[in-house]
């Protein structure tokens, strides 16, 4: 990923402003008394740059920006020693004139030349530091745009001038920089009560996946999915769960979760659904998610219709003998002073598509003792929930997933899925 900060509006804008400042009066009063600890020393025009110069700021207040860079270089041209009073007004005029051209490049040197003068006032140098900053990131000076967007940052935490730090370290390919600048961005916006724009979270996700970071890459897929729930971050969130996936009732939570946030879209993840569903003993689940996969057209290839359809034939035989022991089953479960069989009841009607039946069996279960996984069961418990379209009791039921680190990395995601509008 290589995308550059836009910034032609919020540059726009500072130079705008920048444009709209005035010269003091004082510039053409009558000398002031000379303070010797003033390095710029006595702050009065020379007398001979008195016209091209008053001509500048006219021409300034009119926006007639070809013409106050003609005045400042007609006062540079004036054959008279002069003051650093004198150069830092010739730099100033010059510079914002250029800048408002669009000449950004002649600019950066005016501007940086003004900063640097110790005429510039202390009031005026933060603005100018940050102007330069993004005139040097305009012009693809990323050196300079670090230096000064470094030197604002540091005094201003602005957000604004963090992002455009932290694109500088990005674009030079100084990952970790980009990274803590960006994720301290990320901070402050939030903090703030501002959403991080989703560039923002691409390009920290893209310079964590430069170093190496697989724990910030994860980070930033789902602060996109949190953000931004678009199909495209929902899926690769999805698939990094997948690949770092350790054992089967893991893998089947996942798959769970990408058939409920609608990015399933390979033959195989719906084929080994379904045997992971058979191997736990829920082949209505099994059935259910082949023919799921059936209707949206995913098995393609011969090879692939050949296992779905074996598949399919061996979770209808099971469905047919076990659904018939449901009413004994579920009997049993409730006689049962532990939950563990009430929680395996749920997870079969559940499977069936029962979704009343599998909560009142998975809350009776979680309600009694000895359910040796209850992260699985809040787990199921809130799916059952957002099938059944309550999403306040399902994000109840997964805030109780706490223990088990995947699960409840799951369960945070079906939180942000029940949390959608």
């Amino acid at each position: 990923m290589r995308d550059r900060l836009n910034v032609s509006s919020k540059l726009g804008t500072a130079i705008a402003v920048m444009g709209l400042l005035g010269m003091t009066s004082a510039a053409f009063a009558a000398e002031p008394a000379a303070d010797p600890t003033d390095a710029c020393g006595v702050r009065k025009m020379s007398k001979k740059l008195e016209k091209p110069l008053s001509s500048a700021q006219d021409a300034r207040g009119t926006k007639n920006w070809q013409q106050m860079l003609d005045k400042a270089n007609e006062a540079e041209a004036v054959a008279v020693p002069k003051t650093p009073y004198d150069e830092f007004w010739i730099h100033e005029f010059r510079g914002i004139a250029n800048a408002n051209l669009k000449q950004y490049a002649e600019a950066l040197k005016d501007l940086e030349a003004a900063l640097a003068s110790p005429c510039m006032t202390e009031t005026d140098k933060p603005g100018r530091t940050k102007l330069i900053a993004q005139v040097a990131y305009q012009v693809k000076d990323y050196p300079k745009a670090i230096e000064f967007g470094k030197r604002s940052y540091e005094t201003s935490a602005d957000p604004d001038m963090g992002i455009y730090l932290g694109n500088s370290y990005y674009i030079q390919n100084d990952f970790e920089n980009a990274v803590k600048v960006l994720k301290d961005v990320v901070v402050k916006l939030k903090a703030a009560g501002k959403s991080p724009d989703e560039q923002t979270l691409r390009i920290i996700q893209s310079a964590c996946y430069n170093v190496k970071d697989n724990d910030c890459v994860a980070e930033q897929m789902e602060q996109l999915v949190v953000h931004y729930p678009k199909p495209n971050y929902w899926q690769d969130l999805t698939n990094s769960l997948l690949r770092v996936s350790k054992n089967d009732k893991e893998l089947l939570n996942i798959l769970r979760l990408a058939d409920g946030v609608d990015v399933m879209n390979e033959a195989s993840q719906y084929t080994e659904m379904a045997q992971l569903a058979m191997g736990q003993g829920l082949p209505g689940e099994a059935q259910s998610i082949i023919e799921k996969g059936t209707t949206k057209g995913v098995f393609k290839e011969a090879r692939e219709k050949g296992i779905a359809t074996r598949l399919l034939s061996e979770a209808k035989t099971a469905v047919e003998l076990d659904k018939s022991t449901l009413p004994k089953q579920d009997a049993a479960a409730r006689a049962k002073t532990t939950g563990d069989s009430d929680v395996k009841l749920g997870a079969a009607y559940l499977s069936y598509g029962e979704n009343d039946k599998a909560i009142e069996a998975l809350q009776r279960g979680i309600g009694k003792s000895g359910v040796k996984n209850p992260d699985e069961a809040g787990l199921l418990l809130g799916i059952a929930y957002m099938r059944a379209n309550k999403k306040a009791e399902a994000a109840t039921a997964f805030g109780t997933v706490n223990k088990d680190p995947a699960l409840t990395r799951i369960a945070k995601l079906w939180l942000l899925k029940a949390g959608e509008a």
